[in-house]
């Protein structure tokens, strides 16, 4: 049966879908190059909390939009993240609209995306359990993501780096829960991650202050080594620089909200709103982007790989756009 339903969800979201891709056809935007495109060595895109709704069509054409812009760097970028609330409400209609949209308008393959809060539910039981949402997620991830998963939490790794993904494990009307059996297998994965002795990036929808209950193992986790990054969404209107501290001081960085409209459905100067994740072998900088413009903004955030000898550097100040 699932060998069955992973084409037939894929079929089903591009036929919904398919007037957005036609929408968007006469969408150009330059090509944004990376700082040093000779030692590049990795090159994310980065975006969140695109609230796929039923009935909101402004913001349909907002994320088609952007997601349409993600062509300026197509070329270059290895992977699309989306760090979570993918949907407004979970509901099945919803994330074919969504992964309709990953599939026929956005340009770059492969893309993986977080699940938040409103992708299971956000505590409200009129779409169903969390168990019977974190099913039909699970689903949506399998046919679109990688075929062979077994939870909402997962690992990938792009030309030798590890991406690391968490996922809610209860119902998110209250506290953020990861559970002892999800903390053990993040800690496995940030071990093997750290053996390559290359930068490691942990992609969470949640802050380490919006979670509950495993926080406290999960923050010291990931700070466990050196040059650990971890990029969260959640926050929508927040644009920040931050720091956990632990045994290694870990910059966490806050990804706003790409759908963001004013109260009229209209784009404004918080609309389309992420990051270009470039990772070089003595830096990783993240570079602010409007991608429903299709323009770099003015943000630069950069970080100095650390190395065995060398002291931990003083992690930059938290700026906005």
């Amino acid at each position: 049966m699932k060998q069955l339903l992973i084409p037939l969800r894929k079929v089903i979201a591009i036929f919904l879908t398919f007037y957005f891709f036609l929408a968007t056809l006469s969408v150009r935007s330059d090509n944004i190059a990376p700082l040093d495109e000779e030692c590049l060595r990795l090159h994310l895109t980065v975006i969140s909390d695109i609230h796929t709704e039923g009935n909101n069509i402004p913001r349909f054409k907002i994320n088609a939009r952007s997601l349409k812009n993600l062509g300026s760097v197509k070329d270059v970028t290895d992977a699309l993240v989306l760090l979570g609330d993918n949907t407004m409400n979970g509901q099945a209609g919803e994330s074919l609209l969504c992964y309709g949209m990953l599939e026929t308008v956005n340009p770059i393959k492969p893309y993986y995306t977080a699940m938040g809060n409103h992708d299971v539910g956000n505590g409200d039981e009129s779409n169903g359990s969390f168990e019977k949402l974190r099913e039909r997620q699970l689903g949506y991830l399998q046919a679109f993501v990688d075929k062979d998963l077994e939870e909402l939490y997962y690992s990938k790794t792009v030309n030798g780096y590890s991406l690391i993904i968490p996922a809610p494990d209860s119902e998110e009307s209250a506290a953020r829960t990861l559970s002892d059996k999800q903390l053990d297998w993040l800690e496995a994965q940030l071990d093997a991650a750290a053996e390559t002795g290359k930068p490691i990036f942990v992609f969470n929808h949640y802050p380490a202050s919006r979670i509950g209950q495993g926080h406290d193992r999960y923050a010291a986790l990931v700070t466990k080594y050196p040059n650990t990054f971890v990029i969260v969404g959640h926050m929508h209107y927040y644009i920040r620089f931050g720091r956990l501290y632990g045994a290694h001081v870990t910059p966490e960085i806050w990804v706003p909200c790409l759908s963001m409209m004013d109260e009229n459905g209209e784009a404004n100067d918080k609309t389309g709103l992420g990051y270009l994740l470039e990772v070089y072998d003595d830096e990783v900088v993240f570079r602010g982007m409007n991608f429903y413009e299709g323009r770099l903004t003015d943000v630069e955030q950069r970080y100095a790989l650390q190395t065995p000898q060398a002291e931990e550097p003083e992690i930059p100040p938290a700026i906005g756009f």
